[in-house]
């Protein structure tokens, strides 16, 4: 039987898909800082996404901030397929051994993401565009959330699988080694807080949030319920990174960069003191992760962290709600909330750090070498008596 071109493509296609066998590579430090820039191009499209939702700008699926989304993300996954490829024309590896340690999670992001597009052009075509906060529900949004967060996590999980394999690091400065990490944890935060904006103190405009806490006929519970929930969320950033990793100083100040862009994003920047009080919340937790260090597991460590971090945010958080808002919350709360909030983050260092008491040592099974030489000091000092 004759053997089309055809025939031949797919066979060669089902041999690349076909797993050589050989021992999965790292990507460099370089390669992974080129994946976190193009990502940084991926989603920095979400964001004009975001703001132009948040400004009511004319909405259709072919807009100019759709076109820097969707080709950043084609740029990212052209990326990631060269790594593959170039691990295929260098020694012959195929399938998943060809895929980079970390970036596995992308070969699932990537088809789903391309799904997810096209059901959302469909979507705004069918049944029009979403306008408030279905736009965080819709069933086509989320799976381009989900794709595009496996994509961009890539050099996260690269630096995680290095660290859960112990693998030796690259011999280069650990401020140039936990860039791409840095910035790819921010980007999954950011989606996150994005899409969980309604939880999140930060993503609300400071005149709202200081007639919701002025009272007493206005009082509204949800910038008090986004305290809580942003402080139990930052808690766990820092008890996942720091369990990992000996992070250096401004790591947080990168990783929160881009989350505190998508919370300005999410209201058009016009909560201009928030987007800083954010950032200034990362420089905070540099230093408090410098000055503490929550790495080593300590339960005193761990609460100093959460109280610490607690009560400074959301006292400048209430601070900056009075001045920007031009109504200062009332006494209770203001005093309050910080107060309520570390205890609630000092609940869950108690929760992920129990305390442990180390079981008394068992007798040694045969006497001691110094046990007979104490028995015999002992005897010569009760004869001199």
């Amino acid at each position: 039987m004759a053997i089309t071109p055809l025939d031949r493509f797919l066979e060669y296609k089902m041999h690349l898909l076909r797993d050589s066998g050989q021992p999965r590579r790292f990507a460099s430090w370089s390669d992974d800082l080129i994946t976190a820039a193009l990502s940084a191009w991926f989603f920095g499209g979400l964001l004009l996404d975001v703001n132009a939702h948040a400004r009511h700008w004319v909405e259709g699926f072919f807009t100019w901030w759709h076109l820097a989304f969707y080709s950043g993300f084609l740029a990212t996954a052209v990326w990631i397929a060269y790594l593959a490829i170039r691990a295929h024309r260098s020694d012959g590896r195929t399938g998943l051994s060809a895929i980079p340690h970390g970036y596995g999670a992308a070969v699932i992001g990537v088809p789903l993401f391309i799904f997810s597009g096209l059901a959302d052009m469909l979507w705004h075509e069918l049944l029009g565009v979403e306008e408030t906060l279905d736009v965080l529900f819709s069933p086509s949004h989320l799976g381009l959330a989900v794709g595009g967060i496996l994509m961009v996590l890539s050099p996260w999980l690269s630096a995680w699988r290095r660290s859960v394999l112990e693998v030796e690091p690259e011999p280069v400065r650990p401020h140039v080694r936990f860039a791409a990490p840095a910035l790819s944890l921010g980007y999954a935060v950011g989606a996150l807080v994005l899409f969980l904006s309604y939880l999140v103190a930060f993503a609300n405009l400071p005149d709202e949030v200081a007639g919701a806490l002025h009272g007493p006929a206005d009082f509204a519970s949800f910038p008090v319920a986004g305290i809580v929930f942003t402080t139990v969320f930052v808690m766990a950033v820092v008890l996942l990174v720091t369990g990992r990793f000996a992070i250096p100083i401004g790591f947080f100040t990168v990783a929160f960069a881009y989350p505190a862009l998508m919370a300005g994003a999410n209201e058009g920047f016009a909560n201009g003191a928030f987007i800083w009080l954010f950032l200034a919340a990362g420089a905070w937790t540099d230093f408090l992760n410098w000055l503490v260090r929550p790495g080593l597991r300590r339960r005193r460590d761990l609460i100093t962290f959460a109280c610490a971090w607690s009560v400074a945010v959301w006292a400048a958080y209430m601070i900056v709600t009075g001045a920007v808002g031009g109504l200062w919350p009332v006494p209770e709360i203001a005093l309050g909330a910080p107060v309520v909030a570390s205890l609630v983050g000092t609940a869950l260092m108690l929760v992920t750090q129990p305390d442990r008491h180390e079981p008394n040592p068992p007798a040694p099974a045969e006497p001691s070498p110094f046990d007979e030489v104490m028995a015999r000091a002992k005897a010569m000092t009760e004869q001199r008596d």
